[in-house]
């Protein structure tokens, strides 16, 4: 009996002398343990072709975009560095989903971010943007679904998964219909709340991509307190990449990188470390204790606080408050507060307690306001 092999079946890229590979899930394939995120490019167009060109001359093979980022210039930004390279990388593309989401719109858009990216075929497409909530539009005759079952039987795509900010326990769910080869979340030392989802889809054999494992920044900056927790004394990016690849459950870290110190500081940490060397458990238990300290005085970030009588940005200032009490992040708190518009900022608090009367963590967001002004005015913790 013969068997007819898949379309577009070439093996990806490897560069074993620059970067570290890893089984994606069940799907047979060798993942690049960095990944590049397409979503912070500049307005160089030189430059951006330039990263993604030796992003992959450096053994690179997984590119994530969609047609939405970047005012929707993401594509058409990296599509010149994929010219003549693309054989043998992974560029996933992404499309959201709502209710009014057909089969026949989400293959449309399948083509049209092929035709931007000017790629006969996605090794992986995203459902982005989603939610367990969102299962029915996905499985509705007629809906998003069929659409990309029509796309995999045409050879257009090759593998299916899906991104969002769903709770763990719901992203949990999702994996385990089986409808998906990958799953995209957030997920770095000062943000590990989807690590039990992370751990389930490596169960079952679901590729994992770390998305923010620099925290869109914040962990360039250095923090005593994560050094000690974590047990390195190196610059903060890198420390913070070797921790997400050290969960032997994530496939590939995907940092977005707009400069060449960028991507070559992540790719020399990717190829340096070894994740058979451990440590991963001990650096857990050293983020536990951290967040420990904080007890029950910690933000979800449920906005439940909003909208603020006075037009403060309430979690945002929960969010500087967290990562400079309990991770040491007291630099980078200070500029964080810098950046926030004066009309959102706490200097227009007049303490009227409509906040902590909305909180369902009963936290004393009025005193950790004045925290944080005594910080930005100098103080320390």
């Amino acid at each position: 009996m013969s068997v007819t092999a898949p379309s577009h079946g070439e093996p990806l890229i490897r560069g074993d002398n620059s970067m570290r590979y890893r089984p994606f899930g069940k799907t047979g394939l060798q993942v690049s343990a960095l990944s590049f995120g397409c979503m912070r490019f500049s307005e160089d167009q030189d430059l951006n072709t330039a990263l993604v060109s030796k992003a992959i001359d450096c053994g690179v093979n997984y590119f994530e975009t969609t047609r939405y980022y970047i005012n929707g210039s993401c594509q058409h930004k990296t599509a010149p560095g994929l010219a003549g390279k693309a054989a043998g990388v992974i560029v996933s593309g992404k499309e959201g989903i709502n209710p009014n989401q057909t089969a026949y719109l989400f293959l449309r858009e399948i083509e049209r971010q092929l035709d931007i990216l000017k790629l006969t075929h996605f090794k992986f497409f995203q459902v982005g943007w989603f939610s367990w909530a969102m299962m029915p539009h996905l499985l509705k005759r007629g809906g998003v679904l069929d659409g990309i079952r029509e796309a995999v039987d045409r050879g257009l795509v090759q593998h299916i998964g899906f991104t969002g900010h769903d709770s763990p326990e719901n992203f949990i769910k999702c994996i385990e219909t089986g409808l998906f080869d990958s799953i995209t979340v957030p997920y770095n030392m000062i943000n590990r709340s989807y690590e039990p989802t992370i751990k389930r889809a490596g169960e079952l054999g679901v590729g994992v991509v770390a998305m923010c494992p620099v925290a869109g920044g914040v962990l360039a900056w250095d923090s005593d307190k994560l050094k000690d927790a974590v047990g390195m004394d190196m610059p903060q990016a890198a420390m913070a990449l070797r921790f997400v690849l050290a969960n032997p459950d994530v496939s590939t870290a995907c940092s977005g990188m707009n400069t060449m110190e960028q991507l070559d500081r992540n790719i020399a940490t990717a190829r340096d470390f070894d994740p058979a060397a451990g440590g991963f458990e001990t650096m857990c238990e050293g983020l536990d204790r951290l967040r420990a300290e904080l007890g029950d005085t910690f933000c979800t970030a449920c906005r439940y606080c909003m909208p603020c009588p006075q037009g403060i940005d309430i979690p945002r200032h929960m969010q500087a408050h967290r990562n400079w009490r309990c991770f040491g992040l007291d630099a980078w708190a200070r500029e964080e507060l810098k950046r926030i518009p004066a009309e959102q900022s706490l200097d227009n608090c007049d303490r009227c307690g409509a906040c902590e009367e909305k909180c369902p963590g009963r936290l004393g967001v009025r005193e950790m306001l004045e925290e944080l002004a005594g910080l930005r005015n100098g103080g320390k913790k």
